[in-house]
């Protein structure tokens, strides 16, 4: 078992259900104090669902909350054996050489939080350490970055204040003239319809979080080629 406890503001018995929906949080005033999109929880349900499993809450309002789950794990013998299978199964493995050609590329990751943005830019870092990373907090920078910089490629986030993603790729489609970047949405991916809303503003390709290095590195090498 794996269980996380606080001693905070814990959480009425009639919210218990609504926090684990999308976009919610247990009171509308703390995304406006602390942040957060409310899609926290939803997340780690959907990442523990590929596991059999759920996270469980008990909270007392005025006291704390306790987040806990049960996952059932196979014990490894021979790391190396495992290894090896991991290599020879994996047939989502970019050829390496196709990136080497890739490494002077600009690429702007657009992404409101602080913890995304630092996991997206080390992934990035990790599949092509020579690249030109730019880092937008919003759509309204992203356009603004795009105007200076014309990147090579624009990882984007969807919900993001200011200006959405969408909002943000429309705009940066109608300022372009020979040279189409190509945009990628990276979003939780929850909602029905939203990856044809991110076909439909004018996106190129659509990655789930939390990102997947083997995806992400698939999506650069096939995109970065083509611009």
């Amino acid at each position: 078992m794996f269980s996380v406890k606080d001693t905070g503001i814990g959480i009425k018995a009639d919210n218990n259900k609504k926090i684990f929906s999308s976009f919610v949080q247990e009171d509308n005033s703390t995304s406006r104090k602390f942040g957060g999109t409310g899609l926290g929880l939803t997340i780690s349900n959907q990442l523990l669902e590929l596991m059999d499993s759920k996270l469980n809450l008990e909270s007392v309002y005025g006291q704390g909350s306790n987040f806990f789950f049960v996952i059932k794990l196979k014990k490894v013998n021979d790391i190396k054996d495992l290894s090896k299978e991991v290599n020879t199964n994996n047939t989502n493995v970019t050829n390496l050489s196709q990136l080497d050609k890739l490494e002077s590329k600009k690429i702007l990751i657009v992404e409101d939080n602080k913890i995304n943005m630092f996991l997206a830019r080390t992934l990035v870092k990790r599949i092509l350490p020579n690249c030109i990373i730019l880092e937008a907090v919003d759509g309204e920078a992203a356009v603004e970055f795009y105007k200076k910089e014309i990147p090579d490629l624009i990882l984007m986030d969807i919900q993001m204040p200011n200006m959405n993603g969408y909002e943000a790729t429309t705009e940066i489609r109608a300022l372009e003239t020979n040279f189409r970047t190509p945009i990628i949405a990276v979003t939780a991916g929850i909602l029905i319809g939203e990856k044809e809303k991110c076909f439909e503003s004018g996106m190129d390709d659509y990655m789930a979080k939390p990102i997947i290095i083997n995806e992400l590195e698939r999506l650069l090498a096939t995109w970065l080629q083509k611009s």
